[in-house]
């Protein structure tokens, strides 16, 4: 017996050894498996979001929307109002660098891109109450987000800090981006005079000249030429619907109805030529954030998409 129990005691011995070796590899071994997968997740690229386009039926006809969805979404929906004349897809490359954890609507306000006309509103009030209306009934908000972010840009800056204003209950914070904003009114007359007043449809092309400059021969270098067709296009396609936001721009009592504006608000200057207009707007805004973008000018969701969602977000998301 005393044998047998000093060869098993040797057994074990050499054993124990081998016991931990062994351990040691798988150990290596699934500390190198976690550590590969970890960082073969990070270097995926980040998900694209899905694009959608819907209508949001209203009493009088349609507003048209394009979304940006993630696959998880754990933040509020945010809401962008396009610069006049032009729809929401005028977001669409800044809109995919946005929808990473939230949604992200544009709405194309009536009569221009796929939304409806509609003759019968006057003000800014006027189609931010259509927008209210147009974001209640697409149901952009749940019981885990019950309010929204929005977002507007040139003429769609007014119109996102009136719906603030409005509905300090919908909306949670708010960003605007180069605010057309004329404190002298000598110069809201001379800049919106022409642009504001009703024409006919042209029947010479040389009355496009206009829009064929600005969006497509003077576009930025870095605008490619098929997103700028496709912006002239849809400033051709708006020849009549565009006067009426600008009828509404000139009358609106931008200084006025700034103070208002409660809720944080964070206002973004690319040095266009609207750069001392946004500066001026910022100081109307109870709680505000300016952050100044002196290397762009124009066309900055397609120079910079990823560089502008990346200080949204980080505003959205403190």
């Amino acid at each position: 017996m005393a044998h047998l129990i000093r060869d098993r005691t040797r057994q074990l011995i050499q054993w124990l050894p081998n016991m931990a070796t062994r351990l040691t590899l798988l150990l290596t071994m699934l500390s190198t498996m976690l550590f590969t997968s970890l960082t073969a997740a990070n270097d995926e690229p980040t998900a694209q979001p899905h694009f959608s386009k819907a209508y949001i039926d209203l009493d009088w006809g349609q507003i048209h929307r394009l979304q940006a969805a993630p696959s998880l979404v754990t933040e509020p929906t945010l809401v962008c109002f396009p610069p006049n004349p032009f729809s929401g897809n005028y977001y669409r490359q800044l809109m995919a660098s946005l929808a990473l954890d939230r949604t992200v609507v544009a709405l194309d306000y009536p009569g221009l891109g796929q939304s409806d006309p509609l003759t019968t509103w006057r003000t800014v009030g006027d189609l931010a109450e259509i927008m209210i209306d147009a974001i209640e009934s697409a149901r952009l908000t749940d019981e885990q987000h019950q309010s929204i972010d929005v977002c507007g840009y040139h003429t769609g800056a007014m119109v996102a800090a009136e719906v603030a204003i409005r509905r300090p209950d919908l909306v949670r914070r708010v960003i605007l981006i180069g605010v057309p904003y004329f404190a002298d009114p000598a110069e809201n007359d001379a800049e919106l005079q022409n642009v504001m007043q009703d024409r006919p449809l042209p029947t010479e092309l040389a009355a496009l000249e206009s829009s064929w400059r600005f969006t497509m021969t003077d576009r930025h270098p870095d605008v490619v030429l098929e997103r700028a067709y496709n912006n002239f296009l849809e400033s051709a396609a708006a020849w009549r619907a565009r006067a009426p936001v600008y009828r509404a721009l000139h009358g609106y009592a931008a200084a006025d109805r700034a103070v208002l504006v409660t809720q944080p608000a964070l206002i973004l200057n690319p040095h266009g030529g609207l750069k001392t207009h946004t500066r001026a707007y910022a100081q109307l805004i109870q709680d505000v954030s300016l952050v100044e973008l002196p290397h762009l000018s124009y066309g900055v969701f397609d120079v910079a998409p990823e560089q502008i969602a990346d200080i949204m977000l980080e505003y959205l998301d403190r």
